[in-house]
This record gives C-alpha cells, sequence and structure tokens, in this order.
C-alpha cells in the first residue's frame, strides 16, 4: 500500500520549502539594501589625499579618494592560516606628487581586508602605469581610526619597513569591509532578483509537489 505523503516525500518537500524561503529572505533583503548602498555610495564625499590628511574626514564614515598612489615599498601583512583572511597595510601618498615623500612625511596608510581587493587595487595600478597615468583609480575607503591603534604586529612591521614614519600621524582608509560603491550596489540587486526568482520558482515546485502529494486516489492495495 503506498502512503500520500511517504517519510521521504514529506521530508524533501519540508526541505524545499525551508530553501525557498531563505532564497525569498536574502533576495529581499538584497534588494532593499541594494538601493540604500547606492544612496551611501552617492552621499560619500570625494576627497584628496592632501585633504584627508590635514582635515580628516570629518563626520563621514566613508569617502572616496580621488588621487592615491600606493608607495614602492613592501606591504606588511598577516594571513589567516585557517581561513586564510587578509589584513595588509601599506602607505599612500598623493599622485600628484613627482617624488615619493619620506616616511616621516606619510599621512595615509591604506587597509587591505580581502584578497580581491588586493588584486583589484593591483590590477589597476598595472593598468594605469600601463596607460602613464599616475596613481590609483578612485578609491572608496572607510575612515576611523589612526594608525597607532593598529594590531600591534602592523605597528612594528610598518617603521621596520619605513624607517621614521608616524603613526600617530597616519589615516587608516580601509578597503574590503563593505563600503558603499556603486558596483556593489549592483551586485546587491543581481543577488537580489536572482534569490527571489529561485525562491518564486522553488515555491512552485513545493505547491505542484505538495499538491500531487495530496491528490485524492493515489492510495492503493497492490
Amino acid at each position: 500500500m503506498d502512503q500520500p505523503d511517504d517519510d521521504h516525500s514529506g521530508t524533501g518537500r519540508k526541505w524545499l520549502f525551508v530553501i525557498a524561503i531563505g532564497l525569498g529572505l536574502y533576495g529581499g533583503y538584497c534588494l532593499v539594501q541594494g538601493p540604500r548602498v547606492r544612496d551611501d555610495a552617492d552621499a560619500a564625499p570625494r576627497m584628496t589625499c592632501d585633504h584627508l590628511m590635514q582635515k580628516g574626514p570629518g563626520t563621514h564614515r566613508h569617502i572616496v579618494l580621488i588621487d592615491a598612489n600606493l608607495s614602492a615599498g613592501k606591504s606588511v601583512s598577516e594571513r589567516d592560516s585557517d581561513t586564510g583572511a587578509l589584513e595588509m597595510y601599506h602607505p599612500l601618498y598623493p599622485a600628484h606628487l613627482e617624488q615619493e615623500p619620506q616616511s616621516a612625511a606619510i599621512g595615509l596608510v591604506l587597509c587591505i581586508l580581502a584578497e580581491s581587493e588586493r588584486r583589484r587595487i593591483r590590477d589597476d595600478r598595472h593598468e594605469r602605469q600601463g596607460l602613464g597615468w599616475p596613481g590609483l583609480g578612485e578609491l572608496t575607503v572607510e575612515v576611523r581610526m589612526r594608525a597607532d591603534a593598529l594590531p600591534s604586529w602592523a605597528r612594528k612591521g610598518l617603521p621596520a619597513k619605513y624607517p621614521g614614519i608616524q603613526l600617530a600621524n597616519c589615516w587608516v582608509a580601509t578597503v574590503g569591509s563593505d563600503e558603499p560603491t556603486a558596483e556593489r550596489a549592483a551586485r546587491l540587486c543581481l543577488h537580489g532578483i536572482g534569490a527571489t526568482s529561485a525562491a518564486a520558482a522553488a515555491l512552485v515546485v513545493w505547491w505542484l509537489w505538495h499538491r500531487r502529494a495530496r491528490m485524492p486516489g493515489r492510495d492503493r492495495i497492490e
């Protein structure tokens, strides 16, 4: 005798329903956050390195650096052996300068918290160098602390590679911590559309599956 709703079929439908709800919640979150991130990206002020070093970020958590250049020296970094998470620090200076400043005059340190951002910045620098353009493209960064508040290994490593650097005078500009950019807003919207579409499809399949399991006449004795 077939059961109208055997254990395996019932469990499968339950999991499909749970997955559909999860996708729907994630899609809704992305669709709500996408416009917010876009608004935050539009509201982030554009600053030169000189302006940031002299006046700080003010009340703004995120800003767009428009003329940053990477020091020719080496980075200081650590990578988590378990997760592979990256934390890297590298001095910045204004791209309009013909010569890199002495370490004592450095006023900005770039913090990179994602391998994807490290590669993006590296590729951007190489592309601009090939075109003969100075510095990096615009960088949306989070600015919230001075370099003397960095982890102890970074506070030791930066002076070792850049003797004379005054960490207490350096702002830290961070990338890789979900800064508001037009690209991130677009990704959220795409994820939202994809997830909600998948959720709708899963719910349709769940409903058809559930309806078929409840149809009369499926019970029979063999």
